[in-house]
């Protein structure tokens, strides 16, 4: 051998006459093989190998590129999720891996830094970008990827990471300007009023002053004891009718109490919808006229959906629907539109099949899609929508690093098709002020999904 190129999981060298061998995961291949041709150089890198012949024709192989341009080129390297390659006469072309989206743009973000647990980020009003780490800490970034700004930092109250607690959502007021508040889902620790024996949730809203959150003036909007160590959801968001929506799990531990998601006198396995405009500390918040259970009498009028097992992440897109991911339990995960007064099924169903053999599964709505757990898929992530005009939806796998868009709507039926597969435990998603999306990782980068001008 004359040369040696490595890449994520998979190893290709040229022998003595310039023809490559590969070996590794899928035969370091991707299972096409590389073509008979001597090359001159050769690079490796995320799941996919180019060489450059001695004529300077570049050849790629691996699992699923899009086919090399055309010509002739000095030297070639592969990365990640795209290829760049340098022709002869000095200019570079860069291509991704794979087909995404129309016009979609891959690219690490904040610097290339990372960022711990994060869970949340938004467009923070006083400038740059929120991130929401789960152990307890707002900070606001600038784009250029420079020291963060404190936002809130209740690290010394929150109660992380113990089963799936933590600081788990935030979200600014929709009107900021008139109304400087950030609301926050979090889980107080024992020693600051957290029950010793159990979790206790509490979403509380902090005035902000001069970039910064007033600790002191905390206000609590809601809190509820909840019995198992997971299944917490933890999603804060407004919706274009101004109200707070709050997902929470179903906060289980053994199957026999996962039907607390059924149970309209509870708060767990729903999502909640209230409206906090004007809450004071003798009326944090009231429950909208509309809600579809505020007239009932035995069902808490916060409940706007139920049925949820674990809705880890939700996001309203432009037309106002509120897609929820929500984790399933021992073989499919799915993604639901969820409205006023719906039954997402858990635990009569996972995904779309039936547990329980009973016939409440036909008054349970069925999720937009479902995936099993093979290929290395865990949890699903909730996502958010792509920037015009591409405009779909977009969501992930903790486990897998996997990130779909859906395909198609409501009349044709949906699909999904893969965009990216990382070698990252995706965490969250979110959107900056000019629509791009963001994927979170745990312990990794921060990667942004924009669209190329």
């Amino acid at each position: 051998f004359r040369a040696l190129a490595v890449g994520v999981d998979h190893t290709c060298a040229l022998r003595g006459d310039g023809t490559a061998f590969c070996q590794g995961a899928d035969g370091g291949d991707g299972g096409t093989g590389p073509p008979d041709l001597a090359f001159e150089g050769i690079s490796a890198g995320g799941w996919r190998t180019c060489g450059i012949t001695a004529a300077g024709a570049l050849s790629c192989w691996g699992a699923g590129p899009l086919p090399a341009p055309q010509g002739a080129f000095a030297s070639v390297g592969v990365g990640w999720w795209e290829t760049c390659a340098v022709r002869t006469d000095g200019r570079s072309e860069c291509w991704p891996h794979g087909e995404g989206p129309r016009n979609l743009r891959v690219e690490y973000a904040l610097g290339g830094r990372s960022l711990g647990q994060p869970v949340e980020l938004f467009p923070w009003p006083g400038g740059g970008l929120a991130v929401v780490d789960r152990r307890g800490a707002v900070e606001a970034y600038a784009a250029d990827g420079a020291a963060p700004r404190p936002v809130l930092d209740l690290t010394d109250r929150t109660w992380c990471c113990r089963g799936e607690s933590g600081m788990l959502g935030a979200a600014p007021d929709p009107e900021f300007g008139a109304f400087p508040y950030l609301y926050v889902y979090y889980h107080l620790n024992p020693d600051g009023g957290g029950a010793a024996d159990g979790f206790r949730g509490r979403l509380s809203r902090f005035p902000i002053a001069d970039g910064r959150a007033v600790r002191a003036d905390e206000l609590v909007i809601l809190e509820l004891q909840q019995a198992g160590r997971r299944h917490f959801g933890g999603a804060v968001r407004f919706g274009p009718d101004g109200m707070l929506y709050l997902s929470l799990g179903d906060s289980s531990e053994a199957s026999g109490e996962n039907w607390r998601a059924q149970d309209l006198d509870t708060l767990m396995g729903k999502i909640v919808r209230i409206d906090v405009r004007g809450a004071t500390a003798a009326r944090p918040y009231r429950i909208p006229d509309d809600n579809p259970f505020a007239a009932a009498p035995d069902a808490r009028p916060e409940i706007w959906a139920y049925g949820l097992r674990n809705p880890w992440r939700m996001s309203f897109d432009g037309e106002g629907r509120l897609w929820v991911g929500d984790v399933g339990a021992h073989t499919a995960e799915e993604v639901s539109v969820a409205e006023a007064g719906a039954n997402l099924g858990w635990p009569l169903l996972e995904g779309d099949r039936c547990l329980s053999g009973s016939p409440d599964c036909a008054d349970a709505a069925p999720p937009v899609v479902t995936y099993g757990h093979t290929g290395g898929n865990c949890a699903v992530v909730g996502g958010v929508t792509l920037p015009e005009p591409d405009g779909r939806y977009v969501f992930g796998d903790f486990c897998s690093g996997r990130v779909w868009a859906l395909e198609g709507g409501p009349s044709e039926g949906w699909r999904m098709r893969e965009l990216l597969d990382l070698p990252l435990s995706i965490s969250s998603f979110g959107r900056g002020h000019d629509g791009e999306v963001y994927v979170l990782t745990f312990g990794g980068p921060v990667i942004r999904l924009g669209a190329d001008p």
